[in-house]
């Protein structure tokens, strides 16, 4: 541990800035689309980027699930969802790796734990094909997850730990921590705030300290709107 913190406080780290917006439209109770794109400037100042589609799928609402599911739209509300998707990379021109495409599968479970908190245990696996080489990640996570809602605001804090485990190379083993917070801005629109480091892992992943800056905006089809509308108006 002693060592890990003193390579991470090593001038070598990398500080990079996340930007990110995600655009999620709500079809119905179960089904969502969900689409993203996101930059990264490192030291050198050069912004490379990552754009995706997805699509969500939640099942078996927990029994606390309704009080969460409209707060931010998201899968906290849900016991278990799913998630496949594709995304489009292109890195550095420094990196060997110019071009990314991933296919991206992932499940989530969520479990409502005392003091309001909810932990999140998300099993990803990313099917990669970087040059046309096929090198996929297992990225497990597990995120607690705090919701706050005051006479002015509403917001969550969380924090979460993901492990990337290289199937084909396993020198590229990563870990990162992260702590954030998501805050409700309008209606429709989140704006979330969160700080990321990677641990080292010599002599291929160097450590990371990244702040993430991301915009949510939620939208609903007319038909998920009414069905709200009516559950709301049941005595």
């Amino acid at each position: 541990m002693g060592t890990e913190w003193l390579a991470a406080q090593d001038s070598s780290s990398q500080k990079q800035i996340w930007p990110e917006v995600d655009i999620y439209y709500r079809i119905n109770e179960r089904i969502r689309i969900y689409g993203m794109i996101s930059g990264t400037r490192t030291n050198s100042e050069y912004t490379d980027g990552t754009t995706g589609i997805y699509f969500d799928f939640f099942a078996l609402p927990w029994l606390r699930g309704r009080k969460y599911a409209d707060l931010h739209d998201t899968t906290v509300g849900y016991y278990w969802s799913f998630r496949v998707g594709y995304s489009y990379s292109n890195s550095p021109p420094s990196d060997k790796k110019k071009v990314i495409n991933i296919l991206e599968t992932e499940t989530n479970n969520n479990f409502h734990l005392p003091a309001d908190i909810t932990l999140t245990s998300r099993n990803r696996l990313d099917w990669r094909w970087v040059n046309d080489a096929f090198q996929p990640i297992y990225r497990p996570r597990l995120k607690f997850i705090r919701d706050f809602k005051t006479e002015y605001m509403t917001f969550d804090t969380y924090i979460w730990g993901e492990y990337f485990f290289y199937l084909n190379d396993n020198s590229q083993n990563r870990f990162r921590l992260t702590a954030g917070s998501d805050i409700k801005v309008i209606k429709n629109v989140d704006f979330e705030i969160y700080y990321l480091h990677q641990f080292p892992n010599k002599p291929g992943v160097e450590p990371v300290n990244a702040i993430g800056i991301q915009l949510d905006f939620y939208f609903k089809s007319k038909r998920y709107k009414q069905q709200i509308e009516a559950e709301e108006k049941k005595p």
